[in-house]
């Protein structure tokens, strides 16, 4: 018996009664046999090889796109937003309660992996647990998460659009040097697009537990920034024009769930899934109830009041940014939407861009902006851009022949990557302080942690840990975290007498500092500690009592 492998040559008519009559036409029939094996061979191992070369390209971003992110990883001093959040985490892993403020603005789901993170390098490592990599680890294992999904789309996107989408946002320099940083918005990213993945699959499936899973990933947006509900916004209206514009099935019915009283009941066990999981982390699992609970709610109001007073900027803002920083993705979002528009055949085309662009109009018409809300965008235009790049393909493939002209979509996306990766490389290994970029905004300055490192080491011939320090400045963040083991560390925020051994002010007191510690105190240097702020080291004399 010939094994299931593709057909071999036709044999000789030899003594067969029933082909020896008709030789001549059973060769013929042999070589069209022949032939069409041949061909059939020939697109098997076609298929092979554009699976291989998937999954290399696939290998590939992911493996450069971790390398990114995971390269010297504690390079960059941490941010004053780093640093706050560092400190509630520290009450986290160190009091076992986290209290929600609704003034800051951000939800406790960082907090919460991140004590994860802290819990594993303290077993593996001994030291107290939190620390710079062990914190940036939670944000850089989602960055690299989100790319993992984004592979996912081949099936929908084509081989040449989900390799573009997944590149793009792992090689996008503002995606890496964010994900490089302990705040919100890497995490925002991710649940979002949890939400899109599991939407797409809820709706091929109609499986209920696809549905779940679509609850679970709303709740952790909520719980992870209080913009969550631009993002849901933003998805709703654009999986409404992309089912109106483009139309290719018959949709959902609650035929297909049961009739409608099961229904009901599916959106109730979702609703309340999406209520439990909301109401466990704000009321940090019961330890902080109500009160989490009702500023989860009140947080709103603060968060409104934000966004219309601080960070000011006019309307275009983010266009501009867009345009100087990830130029090559806002390109190919824009062809990509244009195309998808044009053409009505891709509905998940459609969806991301329209959920691109109602995005950047929300936080457009919003006052406030700063550099990282770019990380929500940076999504959903890293996918039409690869839908974008496949359409295009597809249509030279379709109306053109030519390897040349087949090549041209490939050459434009591997020079746009090309064009992210040395943005990316540059960001966030060389000029990761320089202000004259966008994504360093108020970033700490890289010669911040010579005034640690002189701290320190005055403290090791001072009493160590129980050195006294006194802060004197109102601007210091992320100083309390490099100094959460000292045990004698006040943060005063303005000139006060002191006899502590250290005192650490800024160059804007300097006539009020020589004036208070002259003749007991040393100046040891100044160190700036992000634009327009610098700060001094006084160290008290030896024979200072």
């Amino acid at each position: 018996m010939r094994s299931a492998t593709w057909p071999g040559p036709c044999e000789s008519p030899g003594t067969d009664s029933s082909r020896a009559g008709d030789g001549v036409t059973y060769t013929l029939s042999c070589k069209m046999l022949n032939r069409a094996s041949g061909s059939k061979r020939m697109e098997w191992t076609k298929a092979r090889g554009l699976g291989r070369s998937w999954w290399t390209g696939a290998v590939s971003v992911l493996s450069i796109g971790v390398m990114l992110r995971i390269f010297n990883l504690g390079l960059k001093p941490l941010h004053g937003d780093e640093g706050v959040n560092g400190l509630f985490l520290l009450g986290l892993f160190r009091e076992g309660i986290y209290r929600y403020n609704p003034a800051n603005y951000h939800g406790p789901s960082l907090y919460y992996f991140a004590l994860v993170s802290s819990s594993v390098s303290h077993l593996l490592f001994g030291n107290e647990g939190p620390s710079t990599l062990a914190i940036r680890a939670v944000p850089v294992a989602f960055g690299i998460a989100l790319i993992g999904l984004l592979l996912t789309f081949r099936a929908r996107l084509g081989d040449i659009g989900t390799l573009t989408a997944a590149g793009l946002v792992a090689f996008s320099p503002g995606m890496v040097y964010l994900s490089r940083d302990f705040i919100h918005e890497t995490l925002l990213g991710f649940f979002t697009l949890w939400v899109v993945v599991w939407g797409l699959r809820f709706w091929d499936s109609k499986k209920f537990n696809h549905l779940f899973l679509i609850s679970l990933a709303a709740s952790l947006m909520i719980c992870t920034k209080e913009t969550a509900p631009i993002s849901l916004f933003a998805l709703t209206v654009a999986a409404g024009v992309a089912q109106v514009w483009v139309r290719r099935d018959r949709g959902l019915s609650a035929a297909e769930f049961g009739g409608w009283t099961r229904l009901a009941w599916l959106v109730v066990a979702s609703v309340a899934l999406f209520l439990t999981c909301s109401f466990l982390f704000f009321s940090s699992f019961l330890g902080n109830y109500p009160q989490g609970v009702r500023d989860a709610v009140t947080t709103y109001t603060y968060w409104t009041r934000t966004g219309m007073t601080q960070h000011g900027a006019p309307w275009h803002t983010y266009v501009v940014w867009l345009l100087r920083e990830e130029a090559p993705i806002f390109i190919l979002a824009a062809m990509g939407t244009v195309l998808a528009i044009v053409q009505r055949n891709s509905r998940l085309a459609v969806f991301a861009g329209i959920w691109a662009f109602v995005l950047l109009a929300a936080y457009s018409v919003i006052p406030y902006k700063t550099p990282w809300i770019l990380l929500n965008i940076i999504v959903p235009m890293s996918i039409v851009g690869g839908a974008g790049v496949q359409i295009l393909r597809d249509c030279l493939v379709k109306h053109y022949s030519g390897r040349l002209t087949q090549l041209f979509p490939a050459t434009l996306s591997v020079v746009a990557l090309a064009i992210c990766f040395y943005q990316s490389v540059q960001l966030s290994f060389f000029h990761y302080d320089d202000d004259r970029y966008l994504y360093p905004y108020v970033q700490t300055r890289r010669d911040f942690m010579n005034l640690v490192a002189e701290i320190n080491e005055v403290a090791a011939i001072r009493g160590g840990m129980q050195t006294q320090v006194a802060v004197l400045t109102p601007d210091y963040w992320p100083l309390p975290w490099y100094l959460r083991d000292y045990r004698k560390v006040a943060y005063f925020g303005k000139v006060t007498p002191t006899d502590f051994p250290i005192v650490v002010g800024s160059l804007s007191q300097m006539v009020e500092l020589q004036r208070l510690l002259a003749g007991r105190y040393q100046l040891k240097g100044w160190y700036p500690l992000r634009p327009g702020v610098d700060l001094v080291l006084y160290v008290a004399n030896e024979t200072t009592p």
